[in-house]
């Protein structure tokens, strides 16, 4: 390994250091110097090599990730919003709320009252009524061609994966592996609503040419994903709602469609830029592999 190599991998450790330390922190005070300092790099410096190898500032991250954890409680739980504001380290309800309105283009309370997340209360074999479903989605089959992915594993709660794939990132850009042709996928292999959130299974993943690479991270691994056909959905909105429209695509649109699962767990497929779309606008494919 040469001595350009080895610093690049240096740093990449350190930034990894980072990119959990950030996420697992987001309601304390994450000052420059504090990370620079777990970095072991000068503050003077820091801001430069992490905007070289994740391609935006620390503080557009810092903040990108706080809103997107207030994003999830406001779906996901009952805490009012000055109580998430502290959870995601704003001073004042009334900065959370310019800051949250300026990233999603709405306020926390409409946010939650248009978006409201339906909480499976207990599981059974047959629902004592017929779930209906509000949105109706638009489902393709589509031949997926056989990829190869280098990717990251994730365990633990699906709204967290942004974690995986900041590091993921970081590491293959860092290593020249990420240009216009690169393709992002989350491959999730659990039942967020039948798992404990804790044992939840997935992989950030990044596709590659080819094998022949040197991989950039001893945790990172190469997986293969099938060439077939499969059943295609196109949701366009935050992350924070996918359960929308898998809930639709497994309890209305499948029962009712002749079609058979493989043996593969669903996979999603990012189309734009989480660092440079608003929200609203993201799209993802959500894609089921079928006989």
């Amino acid at each position: 390994m040469t001595l350009k190599n080895t610093t690049k991998h240096i740093y990449r450790q350190r930034l990894l250091k980072v990119i959990d330390y950030v996420y697992e922190h987001l309601n304390a005070d994450l000052d420059v110097n504090t990370l620079a300092d777990l970095a072991n790099m000068s503050a003077y410096h820091f801001h430069r090599i992490y905007r070289e190898f994740t391609g935006e500032t620390i503080n557009t991250t810092v903040r990108r990730m706080r809103l997107f954890k207030a994003a999830a409680l406001l779906l996901h739980s009952q805490l009012s919003q000055a109580d998430i504001a502290k959870q995601v380290s704003y001073a004042s309800v009334e900065a959370f709320n310019r800051a949250f309105t300026k990233h999603y283009g709405e306020t926390p309370n409409h946010y939650r009252k248009h978006r409201t997340c339906q909480q499976l209360e207990h599981a059974v074999f047959y629902p004592s009524h017929i779930k209906e479903y509000t949105t109706m989605y638009t489902v393709k089959q589509i031949e997926n061609e056989a990829l190869t992915l280098i990717a990251l594993p994730h365990q633990g709660d699906y709204m967290q994966i942004g974690q995986a794939f900041e590091k993921l990132f970081m590491l293959a850009g860092s290593a020249g592996l990420v240009n216009e042709h690169t393709r992002s996928f989350g491959i999730y292999y659990d039942d967020p609503k039948s798992v404990a959130k804790e044992d939840l299974r997935a992989m950030a993943c990044l596709s590659v040419n080819s094998k022949d690479i040197p991989l950039p991270d001893p945790d990172i691994q190469f997986i293969e994903l099938p060439k077939g056909k499969t059943v295609s959905l196109l949701f366009k909105g935050d992350y924070t709602e996918l359960d929308k429209p898998y809930d639709w695509l497994f309890g209305h649109w499948l029962p009712n469609n002749q079609v058979e699962l493989a043996d593969f767990p669903p996979f999603e497929e990012y189309l734009n830029d989480v660092k440079e779309t608003p929200p609203s606008e993201l799209l993802t494919r959500i894609n089921c592999l079928i006989k």
